[in-house]
Formats: C-alpha cells, sequence, structure tokens
C-alpha cells in the first residue's frame, strides 16, 4: 500500500500545524501565569509596605512569599524568552554568513538550548527530590510549590526550543536565532 508523496507531506504539514498551535497555547499559558504571579507579587509588596508603614505591623511571609514568586517569573520568563528568541546574542557574526551555514548554526544553536534547558530539567528534578521536603523559613509549609520551578522551566526551554529549531529548518532564509525576535525573522535587509 504505497501512498504518494503529496499525502505524506500533507500529513507533515498538518502536524506542524498542530505543534504549532500547540506551542502557541503554552506560550500564550505560560505569559498569563508570569503575569498573574507578577500580579500577585506586586499586592503582596504594597501589602506589606502598607501593613509596615501604615499599621506598624510587620508580616513576616510577606518577603519570603514575594522572593518564591520571582523566582517562578524568573524561570517561566526565561522559557518563554527562547521561543521569542530574546535572549541575549551576537548576530553580527550570524548575519555575515551565508544562509545555509547561518541556518545550520541556528539549529545548533537551539540544540545547545535544548542541551541547556535538560541540563536545569534533570537537576532541577533532583533538586526537588532531594529538598522539597523541607520547611520554608516563615510559614509552616514545604518547598514543593516553588522548587519545581526549574524543571517545569527547563522542559518548557527544550520544548521551544525543538520549536525554534523546526521553524528555522522549516524557513527559506535563515532564521535569527542569535539577535532577532520572532516578529522580525525574515525582514532583514537584502545584501
Amino acid at each position: 500500500m504505497n501512498r504518494h508523496p503529496s499525502y505524506l507531506w500533507g500529513n507533515k504539514v498538518a502536524l506542524l500545524r498542530v505543534f504549532d498551535r500547540f506551542i502557541a497555547w503554552v506560550a500564550a499559558l505560560v505569559r498569563i501565569v508570569c503575569i498573574l504571579l507578577a500580579t500577585a507579587l506586586f499586592a503582596i509588596i504594597i501589602a506589606a509596605v502598607v501593613a509596615r508603614y501604615g499599621f506598624g505591623q510587620a508580616v513576616s511571609w510577606t518577603e519570603e512569599v514575594p522572593r518564591y514568586l520571582l523566582i517562578w517569573i524568573s524561570f517561566l520568563g526565561a522559557a518563554s524568552c527562547v521561543l521569542r528568541r530574546e535572549h541575549v546574542g551576537f548576530d553580527v557574526l550570524f548575519y555575515m554568513l551565508p544562509k545555509r551555514p547561518r541556518k545550520a548554526l541556528g539549529i545548533f544553536l537551539s540544540l545547545l538550548i535544548f542541551g541547556f534547558g535538560w541540563v536545569i530539567f534533570r537537576y532541577g528534578v533532583v533538586f526537588v527530590q532531594d529538598f522539597g521536603s523541607d520547611l520554608m523559613e516563615t510559614i509552616p509549609y514545604a518547598n514543593y510549590w516553588y522548587y519545581p520551578a526549574m524543571p517545569i522551566s527547563g522542559f518548557l526551554i527544550m520544548l521551544f526550543s525543538v520549536k525554534v529549531m523546526v521553524d528555522e529548518w522549516r524557513s527559506k532564509d535563515a532564521g535569527a536565532l542569535a539577535g532577532s525576535s520572532v516578529e522580525t525573522v525574515g525582514m532583514e535587509q537584502p545584501r
């Protein structure tokens, strides 16, 4: 039962569309979570300032909880930046390369980012297993609610780097993994 090549390509295109939609959904969810965490962080800090200077009462957990919220925001934000290609990059040499080597370098850089995500994921899991049961300093809860930021971020970094590699591979022009955001890929000035 031989299938026509266009049938197989059609399935790949449909699968890539599903993958693109899934990644867009995950990225939107990560951004919403970051916004909610930042809002909670802001509200807690304002409440702590009002309690301390308005009523003369310092609430002990208002120093610790914002610190943990900031950990989540930082890790999730770093993962989100992988997808949007907003991390620091050196694009001068990258753009001096011809298109094919630039594409290969872009895929290689995504592989390195994937490897970094794996390290964060792997050792984040170990970190949660080893230290998650410890109690927080000011409130009697285990650290299981904030330590998972590491492995979750590592997984998201790996997932988003796969998306960047797929985009790099599919694009006619080599993308700008080393400097430009997703919105400006393919908009480089012709030489």
